[in-house]
């Protein structure tokens, strides 16, 4: 099986924006097991898509990263760099910000971290609606 590469990562972002110009992690990570590509590695979960995405960032900045907040659960997405208007847009009705790599890290565009916003717990609300007549 081959690991995922920059070049790799790339082509599945390009392949999936033809549905959306935003590709959401969880799609590239469906294309990487379609297509018999290890985006694990042999570190941590899914370590060789980090590495390949790092390399990518500082090699030739084909792709736009875009996250839902600064935690490990937190929403991750990409878009081609042409498709970054539509991308931005797309990120910002997600409440999405993008991130841009400084050479040693990731950092967030406008320099904010965004704050996800929380789901109202549904049961909580069911209680506390008043009972029907």
């Amino acid at each position: 099986m081959r690991v995922i590469t920059p070049d790799l990562l790339v082509a599945a972002v390009t392949e999936l924006s033809r549905g959306s110009k935003l590709v959401r992690l969880k799609d590239v990570q469906a294309w990487c097991e379609w297509n018999g590509v290890d985006a694990q590695g042999d570190g941590l979960r899914n370590q060789a898509l980090w590495e390949a995405e790092r390399a990518e960032a500082q090699g030739q900045r084909r792709l736009l990263k875009f996250k839902s907040g600064e935690c490990k659960q937190s929403r991750l997405g990409w878009a081609l760099i042409p498709h970054g208007t539509k991308a931005r847009e797309l990120a910002t009705d997600l409440r999405w910000c993008e991130q841009s790599w400084n050479g040693m890290d990731w950092e967030w565009v406008g320099g904010v971290a965004p704050v996800p916003e929380r789901r109202p717990n549904r049961v909580r609300n069911e209680e506390q609606a008043p009972a029907s007549p």
